[in-house]
């Protein structure tokens, strides 16, 4: 059946499809748009029905069969079924910018994997929502589905145009989830601070796709990605949109230097974190670039796996001093989506993208227990610290048991789903380095360095919250509930249960690697993206493998040896206060670029203000006195002039109509008069003439 689909999907025509009908013929040729449509169906039908409980069942409904129709899409493409349809929107000729805008939307399998991704983790979230939300506000089942929808449309787009139309409405979508509690003032300023820093990367990303479109006359990525490579070496413009193209897709994905609006994110609701934070704004940045990775060539790539190594690290060290629970997580995110620039950047796109659907679904997993944890010790969003956890392993052993799971893939422990593909990346990133090194450039060992580096720090970030939330002493007694038999809603266990199961490595066929037998790496290698020049060999794998085993195992250590200082939540983890400084640095940095960027706004308003303003005042009242002059001028002398001339005809009139009186006498008298005047004449023109003579 699904082969049978995949010759549907491919438009091809075989005997054996007289068993489908046309309806079902219909619906697997247009399954992504049903797919995209059907979260948007759910934002309005739910912002049309007043009845808030009846609304949520209908919403739940067409997300679940949002989720199971990617489910058969993921099916359909991993036995290599594609969709591709476009159409032509505007064909601009004979001008500067001749190009042709075409709206196309293209699903292949890596689309399918990030679609099922996406509509998998909205549904979970949202069957979450039920209970934490109380039953969910409608203005919150609104904005999620339309988030939804708009992340969909950037995934199932191939023209530049289409994908930036989806970027937009995601950073509107974003902008109004940090705000939903917007009666809080830090609600109000964490949301424009990532507005805007959102922004500069939308306008960044604009001019580059308005560069490539002008340049090379085409949006689409499949057309971009065919041009011979001599296209993008040999031109300083597209060099230049290159450069804008990295920062407009690095901002997204909240890495280094724009990665301070994500932390800011997590006064959110705890669902729209989770959202938020795997499945959604920031997967379209590594997506995204990983698509553009046939453009950018491998030198703009190289520059990628250096801002992704630092993104790795200083997130880790951000983790490490965080006292806010869902700040150690954001933190973990921008670190963790570090690792996936990393793989992109050595060429490894395949396994970026296998450690981003793992990541993904481990880190909405650890929101969502997080969740739990705030909503026992009646903490807001915003007042969520470790200082008042703590002994909690008893109370929800459930979500303990599934925090330490979620937890133990996310860093990559040895046997979790997580080691499959951060081990695989830590080997790639070190093969790169030699080649490097082979280039003459031994620079190119800071990028596995960073990557081992923040391995270390995660297991200790990671193992320090979980012993300051769950481990210890109680410090919530003085604010959580009264009630001892206290359990977490159906809802809540139920979207924790299932995302801990996607995070297993079981669901991906092998427990250590092994690529044979991994479907998921198995179908995304088989992807023709920009490709490596190196190989990693098997012996390599397992050195790496065992460096990082050994790495973790100390970081281990490290958290047995200063369990004193962990106990202490203010206290610093580090007797020496090195590193401590990146945390710091995020935000002074982030502080420091707008400082400028406020200076600047007001130099250029004062620039405005005196010389811009000053001089179209000036033009103004010269052009007011010109023109008063030119009115004065017309009254004064024009309009007497036209006046004269209008009624001298008036004037002429009358006076051959007051010598005519009508009778004999004066009729000869004036005859004769002329007759005289007529002959004067004569004779004066004769005796000028005989002058002249």
């Amino acid at each position: 059946m699904l082969r049978t689909a995949a010759y549907l999907c491919k438009g091809k025509s075989t005997s054996n499809l007289f068993v489908l009908q046309i309806p079902t013929h219909l619906l697997i040729r247009y399954l992504p748009l049903i797919v995209v449509a059907l979260p948007l169906l759910a934002a309005i039908v739910a912002g049309l029905n007043r009845k808030q409980q009846p609304s949520f069942w209908l919403t739940t409904l067409f997300l679940a069969l949002a989720m199971l129709l990617s489910v058969y899409l993921l099916a359909l493409a991993y036995y290599g079924a594609t969709w591709h349809r476009s159409f032509t929107w505007l064909h601009i000729i004979d001008s500067p910018f001749s190009c042709c805008l075409k709206l196309s939307f293209y699903v292949d399998f890596p689309a399918a994997v990030m679609i099922c991704l996406t509509t998998t983790i909205n549904f979970f979230t949202h069957i979450y929502a039920l209970a934490y939300m109380q039953a969910a506000s409608q203005r919150y089942l609104v904005l999620t589905g339309s988030f939804v929808s708009a992340m969909l449309v950037f995934l199932v787009a191939r023209s530049l145009i289409a994908c930036f139309v989806g970027w937009e409405l995601m950073s509107l979508g974003s902008y109004l989830y940090i705000s939903f509690w917007y009666q809080q003032e830090e609600a109000a300023k964490n949301s424009t601070k990532a507005w805007l820093i959102n922004q500069l990367g939308s306008v960044s990303l604009l001019i580059g796709i308005l560069i490539i479109g002008s340049e090379l006359g085409s949006f689409d990525l499949n057309t971009l990605a065919s041009l011979p490579k001599e296209i993008y070496s040999n031109n300083n413009w597209i060099a230049v949109a290159k450069c804008c193209l990295v920062g407009g897709v690095l901002s997204k994905s909240a890495q280094f230097p724009w990665s301070h609006w994500l932390p800011c994110a997590m006064i959110a609701p705890t669902p729209a974190s989770a959202l938020i934070h795997t499945a959604t704004i920031v997967g379209t940045g590594v997506y995204f670039l990983i698509n553009l990775s046939p453009i950018l060539g491998i030198k703009a790539l190289a520059w990628v796996a250096y801002l992704g190594g630092v993104t790795a690290f200083m997130g880790a060290c951000a983790a490490l001093t965080q006292q806010h629970v869902k700040q150690v997580l954001a933190y973990s995110t921008i670190s963790q989506l570090g690792y996936v620039v990393m793989a992109v950047g050595v060429g490894a796109n395949y396994i970026g993208l296998f450690h981003f659907v793992i990541h993904a679904f481990c880190k909405a997993c650890l929101f969502l227990c997080v969740g739990v944890v705030s909503r026992f010790t009646l903490q807001q969003n915003n007042a969520s610290t470790m200082q008042h956890m703590g002994g909690l392993c008893k109370r929800l052993p459930g979500t303990f048991w599934a925090y330490l799971m979620a937890a133990c893939s996310l860093v990559g422990i040895p046997g979790f789903a997580g080691s499959l593909s951060k081990e695989i990346i830590l080997a790639y990133t070190w093969a790169w380095a030699q080649q490097q090194t082979g280039a003459g450039s031994y620079l190119g060992y800071l990028v596995p360095l960073l990557g081992f580096l923040s391995s270390f720090l995660g297991v200790i970030y990671i193992g320090r919250q979980c012993y300051l939330v769950f481990m210890g002493t109680p410090r919530w007694l003085h604010t959580s509930r009264e009630d001892t038999s206290y359990r977490t809603p159906w809802p809540m266990r139920i979207s924790i249960f299932f995302l801990v199961l996607c995070s297993l490595s079981f669901w991906y066929g092998s427990f250590f690697g092994k690529l044979r037998t991994n479907w998921l790496l198995q179908r995304l290698a088989d992807i023709p993206y920009y490709a490596p020049t190196y190989t990693i060999t098997q012996t390599l794998r397992h050195n790496i493998t065992v460096v990082a085993s050994v790495i973790m195992a100390l970081g281990l250590l490290f958290l047995v040896v200063w369990q004193r200082q962990i106990r202490s939540s203010t206290a610093v983890l580090f007797p020496y206060n090195q590193l401590v400084w990146c945390s710091k640095y995020l935000d002074r940095l982030t502080d420091t670029a707008a400082k400028i960027g406020l200076h600047l706004g007001r130099i250029v308003a004062q620039f405005d203000s005196l010389v811009v303003s000053g001089l179209i005042r000036n033009i103004g009242t010269g052009c007011i006195a010109l023109g008063s002059m030119i009115g004065w001028l017309d009254r004064k002398l024009l309009e007497k002039i036209v006046l004269l001339i209008a009624s001298a005809p008036s004037y002429l009139g009358r006076a051959h109509r007051a010598t005519q009186k009508g009778d004999l006498q004066h009729t000869l008298l004036w005859m004769f008069i002329s007759v005289g005047i007529l002959f004067l004449g004569i004779y004066w023109v004769t005796r000028s003439i005989d002058g002249i003579k």
